[in-house]
């Protein structure tokens, strides 16, 4: 009889010593022979009463299925952004494609993958959090489980980092291609404006941004002069522009049959002139404690031009 008890006590502390290593955090303050009994008792006892089976089991579901389905639908989400940017530049293509850039040519967007070391890591560790459908087995989701605490790990430590890779502008690279339009062929390539002179970067950033704007109000320039409403305000664009593009700029805008309000210096009103009805000088006093605004029409300025010059010299 007191050979089965002492056989009962070794298979009781060899299970306790177990414990011990399996948890040692849980077990530090806890003795390992049969005195101590009472303390795994009632720490079996708190453990069944906060219910943790089930929290085991409502983890193992994640585990096994909920986890990878929130990743999966991370990851279609960010694939679902970068199609929309797609859709835009296609649609954009096509107001793009009633401007013209030149008397011969026009210009199309495009969007290549990027190569960036960063973005394409992410997007395969991104990949490797999901499971093959095939072999969703413990063993793969558990792994699994792991790739994707350490990206959330690194979501939570690395702040520029996560902001570069979760903004899938950054997975593209955007360009821009001038083309003929007798046949389509392709003339110059723009990345990045590269290499281009300030007026050709100038001239391609108001095509493109007319274009935007054509996108925007949903307009095509055989649809674009009927009566409507399509307000933009263009603030001192043209301030650093030569006039050449400037007036190429305007003459898009009209095409598109869009209401502007343009803010400009004195000495650029020249080129907006032909294409607006009506102006508000600005003026102050040489206190700045008395600003005035006057409206006039266009052929009342420009028949007070001089006068308006002479007072801007002045206030200068």
């Amino acid at each position: 009889m007191r050979g089965q008890a002492n056989t009962f006590e070794r298979a009781i502390v060899e299970k306790m010593l177990k414990f011990k290593v399996e948890y040692p955090e849980d077990s530090a303050d806890m003795d390992s022979g049969v005195e101590a009994i009472g303390e795994y008792r009632r720490m079996h006892e708190r453990l069944e009463r906060d219910d943790l089976p089930a929290h085991r089991r409502r983890f193992k579901e994640w585990l096994d299925g909920k986890v990878v389905d929130a990743i999966v639908g991370f990851q279609s989400s960010l694939e679902k952004k970068v199609a929309e940017y797609r859709e835009s530049i296609a649609t954009l293509n096509e107001s793009l494609s009633t401007i013209a850039y030149t008397g011969s040519t026009y210009i199309q967007l495009t969007s290549e993958p990027n190569r960036d070391r960063e973005i394409q890591e992410f997007r395969l560790a991104l990949r490797a959090c999901i499971p093959d459908v095939a072999q969703r087995t413990p063993e793969a989701n558990e792994a699994g489980f792991q790739r994707i605490r350490a990206l959330i790990e690194r979501f939570d430590t690395e702040e520029r980092w996560t902001a570069k890779v979760t903004d899938v502008r950054n997975w593209l690279d955007f360009a821009a291609e001038e083309r003929y339009r007798e046949d389509g062929s392709l003339k110059n390539f723009y990345s990045d404006s590269s290499g281009k002179s300030g007026g050709q970067k100038a001239k391609l950033a108001y095509t493109i941004l007319a274009s935007a704007i054509a996108y925007q109000y949903g307009l095509a320039q055989d649809e674009a002069h009927g009566r409507s409403f399509h307000f933009v305000v263009v603030d001192e664009a043209f301030s650093k522009s030569d006039e050449t593009n400037a007036r190429y700029a305007m003459e898009l805008f009209r095409q598109l049959n869009l209401q502007l309000l343009v803010v400009t210096p004195l000495d650029k009103t020249h080129v907006v002139e032909p294409y607006i009805a009506a102006c508000h000088f600005v003026s102050n006093s040489a206190e700045e404690n008395d600003s005035r605004v006057i409206s006039m029409t266009i052929d009342q300025y420009q028949s007070e031009k001089a006068s308006f010059e002479q007072m801007a010299r002045v206030e200068r």
